[in-house]
């Protein structure tokens, strides 16, 4: 369904009841399917883009898990919000993803996969060599 999560993610936590309450807007009694992949793309968009000042974005497979859990938690947060259902857990649970992503950006947290490599490193710019004169107006032919 996204690049770091699926629906089976979103259902280990929570409740079939909850995620029909939060994600069947149609009311037929089952989850929609469009409902939770638009959480799981916000989430992952936001996701992606803070970790794109760091990493390669989308993170390539296998996903550490500690993203999968976060992405989790912000699918969640984006479906209760979608419903005008947040709780002050859910906020605070959100709140916390986003402070673990600027933490990343600022070096203070990491994924344990390498960064993307900076922009200055190993680029060599414009170079430019002159070889000495040969020939000019103070120099005999």
């Amino acid at each position: 369904m996204g690049n770091y999560i699926a629906l089976a993610d979103i259902e280990r936590r929570i409740s079939p009841a909850d995620l029909v309450r939060l994600a069947d807007h149609d009311e037929d009694g089952t989850a929609d399917a469009a409902v939770v992949s638009q959480a799981i793309e916000d989430a992952e968009g936001e996701i992606d883009s803070y970790l794109g000042k760091v990493y390669v974005v989308p993170i390539p497979a296998p996903v550490p898990k500690v993203l999968q859990q976060k992405a989790v938690t912000m699918a969640c947060y984006f479906l209760y919000k979608g419903r005008r259902a947040l709780s002050e857990d859910i906020k605070d649970n959100y709140k916390a993803c986003i402070a673990w992503l600027k933490d990343i950006v600022a070096g203070k947290a990491g994924l344990g996969i390498l960064p993307k490599p900076s922009e200055s490193a190993g680029a060599g710019g414009v170079r430019h060599s002159v070889k000495d004169r040969v020939f000019g107006r103070d120099e005999p032919l």
